[in-house]
């Protein structure tokens, strides 16, 4: 089981992005990448296009926005709860 130790609402994002890493970099450098689940939703030119993409498409529940090449998380849904937004 690859989610094997990982806990929390985006253990599946961060494993996918951890996965594809270097492949999600040669194909969408520079971009922000929508991860929700196993799987890339969407790639955008900034942070905001790609938060309210997922905002639109899953409301409160968890997504993952991250630079392609970056190793720390740019932004999850969390955060909403949380009132940061």
């Amino acid at each position: 089981n690859a989610m094997h130790g990982q806990k929390g609402p985006l253990a599946e994002e961060q494993a996918y992005y951890d996965k594809h890493a270097d492949e999600l970099l040669l194909r969408h450098p520079n971009r922000h990448l929508l991860i929700h689940g196993a799987e890339l939703v969407g790639h955008f030119e900034s942070l905001d296009e790609a938060v309210a993409n997922g905002i639109r498409l899953y409301g409160r529940k968890p997504f993952l926005v991250r630079r392609a090449g970056d190793r720390q998380t740019t932004f999850s849904v969390p955060a909403l709860s949380l009132g940061v937004l």
